[in-house]
């Protein structure tokens, strides 16, 4: 997520402004609105992360059920996520070099086939723990090219002036469907059962690859990539990550996000069954809460952050994120597991609205797109996390492992504010 303030940011990045020129006014909202390729780029990233919200409820509470296992339900997250860890860099390089709407047509198609022989072998009674593994890997691999293929898209479509408000609304559109997804998922759980979870996700990969075959024609047709192998790239954006400072603050932060906080959502619908007693629906509800909060914090900086601020945003919503955490685990019903879930989908969408800008600011305009790779290496290391989680909800119980994983982040978070102070400073304007 992109706050306001984020449009002046990347006017110089784009636009080859100094940081001592004044940058071209912003593009509003509407204007955005009226251009087709905008608008179904902004579509298909809508549908494809309800999908991945709605499988993920789905899938956790089907084989919770089958299984008991807290441990089977966090690896279901880590195969989601393992395609960011193993592909991340990789895809970075590669999306620099290909015709990237064709690459994301070609991946939308074939999720689509393969969730719908999900959901007819579902309904057919074939549901098992490797069918639930398979849909879960499939669309890790479709998330693996999110950063570096889709989202890359909206500079090949919008003006560089109006390039903030376009993120900007991508990622609040991307928070939303943190709510909408798992309540769907919930809703057609209980009435349909899993095999309506994969069709539906069926309908939306083919409704989002028919508007993206449709909507676009100038999305993806320039390569961004120079005359260096992919591997020189690689190792050309490592070497910058060793000189910058404040950029290796920041994905440590990353990193303790993804190892420590996010990971404990697959504990949710456990807490959820074995503590609170929920049925898939209301269980879907207490899911979204969090991504209520997430959506209701990238509103906030939306409308109030200023660009000094991002970093302090970016630190304490993860601090935020942890404690709320640790909260959330302490609760025996409803209302409460809510309001703590809500409040670390703040924190949560104060982290994911810095994340990237952070990121994009410290990086060179050259290198913005191996850096991008690098951050989804980071993002994917969550399957660490969630190993970790997962391991010890089996051994002690889902509440005591919220509790252990929230206190080792709190520790973590507390040493990388000590070793990189630049995590807490305030945020000016790239020189280069």
């Amino acid at each position: 997520v992109y706050g306001l303030a984020t449009t002046r940011v990347l006017q110089p990045l784009n636009d080859s402004t100094s940081a001592g020129d004044k940058p071209p006014r912003r593009s509003g909202s509407l204007e955005l609105m009226r251009n087709r390729e905008f608008v179904s780029l902004w579509f298909v990233g809508g549908a494809l992360n309800t999908v991945r919200w709605l499988e993920t409820l789905g899938v956790g509470v089907v084989v919770f059920e089958i299984t008991a296992s807290p441990f089977a339900v966090a690896l279901m997250v880590i195969l989601r996520f393992l395609p960011l860890a193993l592909l991340g860099a990789l895809t970075g390089a590669l999306a620099e070099r290909i015709n990237r709407r064709v690459l994301l047509l070609v991946s939308m198609l074939v999720m689509g086939v393969a969730s719908l022989w999900f959901g007819v072998m579902a309904l057919n009674g074939h549901v098992t723990l490797w069918l639930l593994s398979a849909s879960a890997l499939l669309n890790g691999l479709l998330w693996a090219f999110d950063n570096p293929v889709r989202r890359t898209l909206f500079a090949d479509v919008v003006t560089p002036a109006q390039l903030g408000s376009a993120m900007t609304l991508d990622s609040v559109t991307s928070n939303s469907t943190r709510f909408v997804g798992p309540v769907l998922g919930g809703l057609f759980l209980e009435y349909a059962g899993i095999h309506g979870v994969f069709f539906l996700g069926s309908l939306l990969y083919a409704v989002a690859t028919l508007i993206m075959l449709f909507g676009t024609r100038v999305a993806g047709s320039q390569k961004l990539g120079g005359g260096s192998s992919v591997f020189s790239s690689l190792l050309n954006g490592f070497r910058l990550l060793r000189k910058e400072r404040t950029l290796q603050g920041v994905l440590a932060v990353t990193l303790i996000f993804n190892v420590w906080g996010f990971p404990f959502v697959s504990m949710i619908p456990v807490i959820g069954k074995e503590v609170l007693g929920l049925t898939p629906l209301p269980l879907g509800v207490l899911m979204g809460a969090e991504g209520v909060g997430a959506l209701s914090g990238a509103l906030l900086i939306l409308a109030f952050a200023e660009l000094r601020h991002y970093r302090y945003l970016y630190t304490y919503g993860t601090f935020l994120c942890l404690v709320m955490a640790f909260a959330f685990s302490q609760v025996e019903s409803f209302l409460p597991a809510a309001g703590f879930l809500f409040l670390v989908g703040i924190g949560a969408g104060c982290f994911s609205a810095m994340q990237g800008v952070l990121v994009m600011l410290c990086t060179p305009v050259e290198a913005r797109g191996r850096m991008m790779g690098v951050l989804s290496v980071c993002i994917g290391l969550c399957t660490v996390g969630f190993l970790h989680i997962g391991l010890l909800g089996n051994w002690l119980g889902a509440e005591l492992a919220i509790v252990i994983c929230t206190v080792e982040g709190l520790l973590v978070l507390l040493l990388v504010c000590r070793l990189w102070p630049e995590v807490l400073a305030s945020q000016t304007l790239p020189d280069r």
